[in-house]
């Protein structure tokens, strides 16, 4: 399987265009959609993935199927952890973040494990492998065992990254969608970084989810801090 050369002969370059002005990353983007890239992730599983892994990404999709292989392949924990810790230095832009943790596949039994390492991500100083932790919670944690946990440290931990802010507010959001009354007092009393709550109230407003009724009052505590 010649992966770069099916990733030239599937190239969009319309979606190329579109995708390089939203995405920002230190790799060029030759342009697949995700069916195809999802497909060839697949494939690459069930061959020589590890030898696929330890290949050089030189382009953003590449990257991708990194991402996708990592999260999906049938290994242990373990080993999927193991896996997760030597891809996350090449993390670098949003798309490869939340695709990586929206794949990332982990069993209940496993999911506190996979909780005490997003509490190591989240305490570093890196932007990205804290957004990567605020994007497993999201992903795999918004329950009732963990959203005080998810609330207190996303309230608390700070870095001045964008790429950081967005993905905290975000989490945030969903926290106020799933559980409102104890999201809202957590955006407004407490050392929340005026970014985030601005960004996340942001997201709440632009909700289906969320009543007319809340957003109204969102947007008035915000006016009042502002």
């Amino acid at each position: 399987m010649n992966v770069r050369k099916e990733l030239f002969d599937n190239a969009d370059p319309e979606y190329r265009e579109f995708h390089t002005k939203i995405v920002a990353g230190s790799r060029e983007i030759i342009g697949v959609r995700m069916p195809v890239l999802r497909k060839m992730s697949k494939r690459i599983c069930n061959g020589d993935w590890r030898q696929f892994l330890d290949r050089p990404a030189e382009y953003h999709e590449e990257c991708m199927l990194k991402a996708l292989v990592t999260a999906n392949v049938k290994v242990s924990f373990e080993e999927r952890l193991e896996l997760t810790k030597k891809f996350m230095p090449e993390i670098d832009n949003w798309a490869l973040c939340d695709i990586f943790c929206g794949e990332w596949v982990v069993k209940e039994a496993d999911k506190e494990r996979l909780w005490d390492y997003c509490m190591e991500l989240i305490k570093t100083d890196d932007e990205f492998m804290m957004r990567v932790s605020a994007v497993m919670m999201l992903d795999h944690f918004l329950d009732d065992d963990h959203i005080d946990m998810v609330l207190e440290l996303l309230t608390t931990k700070y870095n001045p990254g964008y790429y950081y802010k967005m993905g905290a507010a975000w989490t945030l959001s969903y926290c106020y969608i799933k559980y409102p009354d104890r999201t809202e007092p957590m955006l407004f009393g407490g050392p929340l970084d005026s970014d985030i709550r601005n960004m996340a109230i942001r997201k709440i407003t632009d909700s289906f989810r969320v009543s007319k009724e809340d957003k109204a009052r969102l947007k008035a505590k915000k006016k009042s801090l502002d």
